[in-house]
């Protein structure tokens, strides 16, 4: 295993456990049982955003590879960037983005090996392999359960452990980008001019107002899940990516609209950082 994917798997692990830290389990129940805003995030997340993205990658006529890359994000929704984009430091709810990295994680193990044939062009269709869905889904869901156990059993622990992940996974984060900045650098320049950035964009800010509307009349419901719902998972459409094209500009496109939706991402929460209500919100 590379440098970069040890590293990436230690992000993961320490930021899905220092959220289940963080978790108030009585909340966690109560959106659990709230089954409308549930199904309303399970349908703009998995039948919404890839629809839209079908009709982009078809209306801007892109080419096959980079249609993929496109696609192979559009039907990997939640996880990592849920818990990253939803929670309070952007006015959201952490204990809806547990939920929902929870569920997506769940789903997309059903869900992708499914779409993944009924959305890709003809031929690019991925032969997902189930081995590599499993070990995703584990490395996610695993430490979000114990980080929410610790939370409930030992709250004072959870409360010290907390800092020291959170710097863990944001150290993490800086050195893989350090690592994988040219390449990611190149990838952008591969799919700029193919009107790929411009489908992804476009893709990112109607997911972001899907997951808006979506989120019913509480307002750290809608920017929870409307960040939830634009930020996709990257390693699980690099995974394929790698496996099933190499050589092909399939990763280059899956790059990019990772830089794109963290950026939109970083606008956005400063955006709802800054007309946040006071801590203590859901």
């Amino acid at each position: 295993m590379s440098p970069v994917k040890i590293i990436a798997l230690v992000v993961l692990v320490s930021l899905m456990f220092g959220a289940g830290l963080q978790v108030n389990r009585a909340n966690l129940i109560a959106l659990l049982k709230d089954w409308w805003l549930l199904a309303r995030a399970i349908i703009a997340n998995f039948i919404i955003v890839p629809v839209l993205g079908v009709l982009l990658v078809r209306a801007f006529r892109l080419s096959d590879d980079v249609a993929t890359g496109v696609l192979l994000m559009a039907i990997a929704p939640g996880g990592l960037g849920v818990i990253m984009s939803g929670g309070r430091k952007h006015g959201g709810s952490l204990d809806l983005a547990v939920s929902l990295a929870l569920i997506f994680g769940l789903l997309s193990f059903i869900t992708i090996p499914i779409t993944a044939p009924l959305v890709l062009p003809a031929g690019e269709a991925a032969n997902i392999p189930a081995g590599r869905l499993i070990s995703i889904l584990l490395f996610q869901v695993v430490p979000l359960l114990l980080g929410t156990f610790v939370a409930y059993r030992a709250p004072a622990v959870a409360e010290r452990l907390a800092r020291p992940f959170t710097l863990i996974t944001y150290l993490g984060m800086l050195v893989i980008l350090v690592i994988v900045g040219p390449k990611i650098w190149a990838s952008i320049t591969t799919v700029y001019g193919s009107r790929g950035m411009l489908t992804e964009l476009t893709l990112i800010v109607l997911s972001l107002i899907t997951g808006y509307l979506a989120g019913g009349p509480l307002r750290e419901h809608r920017r929870t899940l409307s960040l939830g719902t634009a930020v996709r998972v990257f390693a699980l459409a690099l995974a394929i990516s790698t496996a099933q094209f190499p050589g092909t500009d399939v990763t280059a496109a899956v790059l990019t609209y990772f830089v794109l939706q963290v950026l939109v991402s970083l606008v956005v929460g400063a955006i709802y950082g800054r007309t946040a209500q006071p801590a203590g919100a859901t």
